[in-house]
C-alpha cells in the first residue's frame, strides 16, 4: 500500500510545481547562474553517494519535462550551486515522488508530464491573453477558442488519470482484503509461523 499512498499525496505538490515550473518555462526569462565565490564548482562535490544521485535523477525527470530548463539547472548546479540548493529544497519534494513514480509507475509518470507540458502551454497563452486585454487590443477569438480546447484536454486528461489512480486504489484494496481474510482464517497458522520465525533467527 506504500505505492498507493505515494500516488494520492502527489496532489498539493503536483499543483505547486505544475505552477512554478509553467512561469519557469514561460516567463521569458532564463534561470540565471553566476559563477560561485566560495570556490565550490560543483554542487556534487559535498554531496553524498545517495545526494549526488539524487541530484541526477532530478535532473533527468527535469529533462523530461523541458530540456532547457534542464540545461539551464545543470548550468546552475555547476556555477551557482547555492541557488540550485535552494531551486532544489523548493521543487524537491515533488520531483522526489516523481523520480519514484517513473522508477514504480512509468505509464502514471508519462501521464504526468504529459499534463504538466499542457499546463505550462496554457499558462503561457493565458498570459498572452491576459496582456492582450491590458494593453486594450483587440480580442482574437482564435486564441480564446485554442485556449478552451486545450483547457478541456488538460482536464479530460486529469479526469482520466485520476479514474485509472483510482481504478488501481480499488485493485490494490481488493488485494489487500482478500489477504487480511486469507490470515483471519488461518489465525493460528499465522500465530505459530510468527512464533517460528522469531525463534528461528
Amino acid at each position: 500500500m506504500m505505492t498507493l499512498l505515494k500516488r494520492t499525496s502527489l496532489g498539493p505538490w503536483w499543483a505547486l510545481f505544475v505552477m512554478s515550473t509553467a512561469l519557469v518555462l514561460h516567463s521569458g526569462g532564463r534561470l540565471q547562474a553566476t559563477p560561485s565565490t566560495s570556490g565550490v564548482s560543483n554542487l556534487q562535490s559535498g554531496l553524498t553517494v545517495d545526494h549526488a544521485s539524487f541530484v541526477d535523477d532530478y535532473l533527468e525527470v527535469a529533462d523530461e519535462i523541458d530540456p532547457t530548463l534542464a540545461d539551464q539547472l545543470r548550468s546552475m548546479c555547476q556555477l551557482d550551486p547555492g541557488r540550485f540548493g535552494k531551486v532544489l529544497r523548493q521543487l524537491g519534494p515533488v520531483l522526489g515522488q516523481l523520480v519514484d513514480l517513473r522508477q514504480s509507475d512509468p505509464q502514471l509518470f508519462r501521464r504526468k508530464i504529459q499534463e504538466l507540458h499542457l499546463e505550462a502551454t496554457i499558462e503561457s497563452l493565458a498570459t498572452s491573453i491576459r496582456v492582450s486585454r491590458a494593453r486594450g487590443e483587440m480580442a482574437d477569438p482564435a486564441k480564446a477558442a485554442q485556449l478552451r480546447a486545450l483547457v478541456q484536454a488538460q482536464f479530460g486528461a486529469s479526469l482520466r488519470t485520476r479514474q485509472e489512480v483510482i481504478n488501481r486504489m480499488q485493485e490494490e484494496l481488493k488485494q489487500a482484503q482478500v489477504r487480511l481474510s486469507r490470515e483471519k482464517k488461518d489465525f493460528v497458522g499465522e500465530v505459530d509461523r510468527r512464533l517460528h520465525r522469531l525463534l528461528s533467527e
